[in-house]
């Protein structure tokens, strides 16, 4: 085996790895900007920090950065559109997402399970994408329910029941 994997075998091995979906948002010039991201993680509960990556090349990722904080959406098992729709290029990603404004001034996805309202923290060059650092300001859970899960590149559910591991 090669040291360095190609990136194509690369990503087929970590699609065996599930992960969650969030929605990441900001408010550029008055208008929602946002994108999806599979690569969410807790970094600190102490203080409260969180961490995503976004790629280089991401057209939506400088207009967050440029605002003075951004919301971060977990979605819920229902909203693969959403996610897609955030996935995409282009301008009008909101023109068919139902949104609100979080008490932090950021848009929250309209039915997401949980939102975080976070301020930029840190950022770290990570080969083709940046590891962005948030701190997280304030927090709430929006509505009970199962999250949007990536596996195998698709969306699934965790359903709402967990696994409790048995005694070996």
């Amino acid at each position: 085996m090669s040291s360095t994997p190609a990136a194509g075998s690369f990503r087929d091995l970590l699609a065996h790895f599930p992960t969650g979906v969030v929605a990441i948002t900001a408010l550029s010039a008055g208008q929602p900007v946002g994108l999806a991201a599979g690569s969410f993680f807790s970094v600190s509960l102490e203080p409260p920090l969180i961490g995503f990556g976004v790629a280089h090349t991401s057209t939506s990722w400088p207009h967050i950065a440029a605002a003075p904080g951004f919301a971060v959406s977990i979605l819920a098992a229902d909203q693969a559109h959403i996610s897609k729709i955030l996935a995409t290029p282009g301008p009008a990603k909101f023109s068919n997402v139902d949104w609100r404004l979080s008490p932090g001034g950021s848009p929250i996805i309209s039915g997401a399970v949980a939102y975080l309202d976070c301020a930029h923290h840190g950022s770290h060059p990570a080969g083709d994408h940046e590891l962005i650092i948030g701190r997280v300001l304030r927090y709430d859970t929006l509505q009970g329910g199962a999250p949007l899960v990536f596996h195998r590149r698709d969306y699934w559910s965790t359903g709402e029941q967990p696994v409790t591991a048995r005694p070996v």
